[in-house]
């Protein structure tokens, strides 16, 4: 779960998904040496707009993206 923006909109996605598609994803959402458990969230994202990380998050999982102007 990413909590994205100052509107704090909830955002689902696979962990297995992003991790693959995404080398800051992966980094992001696998264990570190210090912990046998990856991180859970939220990931709070408050400097991020929800428009701009859901195309984000429908090209990782599409492989394309429709943007606009607001984008």
């Amino acid at each position: 779960v990413f909590v994205v923006g100052q509107e704090q909109q909830k955002v689902f996605a696979h962990r297995c998904v992003l991790a693959c598609r995404c080398q800051v994803f992966r980094g992001m959402l696998s264990q570190d040496s210090s912990s046998s458990v990856p991180p859970q969230g939220p990931f709070i994202l408050g400097n991020v707009q929800p428009e701009v990380f859901l195309a984000v998050i429908e090209f990782l999982y599409t492989n394309s993206v429709t943007l606009n102007s607001r984008i």
